[in-house]
């Protein structure tokens, strides 16, 4: 009996403990990923309009790019906040923390500018650990399963400072966007690429 009550003070410590520890800084409800367009504001935060979500009915979302992660989808490098000009496509991934005085204020994680536009990446995939080389060329299936990409050998292949490197460099985890010839409809989509940008 004396053991049981021991170790009932001791869960009872435990819980008391854990229930005192601070919440994580970036306690946000859920990630979301849309599309919208960017109107810059002069305190350095970015208003994306014309988005909306399904659990709310916002048509515009303040957002800090400060911490994110930016990457011009035409070239595939990265850009800073001040190459975002008012009226740019941008798809953002972010974090909502809901506060905000007139627009629910979100973090940003990804932002990419220029979405959807003609010479924009068609695709941003991570290679698996199922690489090998064949009479085509490199040959990876994409971590999510949904790709089996092909790169010839003229393909351009760059990295995220724009210098080309060799298909010998590719190796599993590595995130990169794809320009892509076509993608067919298949299980997984055969890709041939005509150009890929490495991401940082």
């Amino acid at each position: 009996m004396i053991k049981i009550m021991k170790n009932l003070c001791t869960l009872l410590m435990f819980t008391v403990f854990l229930a005192c520890m601070p919440s994580p800084v970036m306690a946000y409800d859920y990630y979301h990923e849309t599309l919208g367009e960017a109107i810059p504001t002069e305190d350095g935060l970015l208003l994306v309009s014309g988005i909306s979500l399904t659990e709310n009915a916002w048509d515009e979302v303040l957002l800090c790019i400060a911490n994110a992660e930016i990457y011009d989808l035409r070239s595939g490098f990265v850009i800073n906040p001040n190459d975002i000009y008012e009226g740019d496509c941008v798809r953002i991934v972010y974090a909502l923390d809901g506060a905000g005085t007139g627009h629910p204020l979100a973090q940003a994680l990804m932002v990419y500018v220029h979405a959807g536009e003609q010479d924009a990446a068609d695709l941003m995939v991570v290679v698996s650990d199922n690489i090998w080389y064949s009479d085509e060329g490199c040959v990876f299936v994409t971590l999510d399963g949904k790709y089996r990409v092909t790169l010839s050998a003229d393909i351009l292949l760059l990295d995220s400072h724009g210098y080309e490197i060799s298909c010998d460099e590719i190796v599993p985890g590595m995130e990169m966007f794809v320009w892509a010839a076509f993608v067919t409809a298949s299980f997984p989509g055969q890709v041939i690429p005509d150009k890929i940008v490495l991401l940082e």
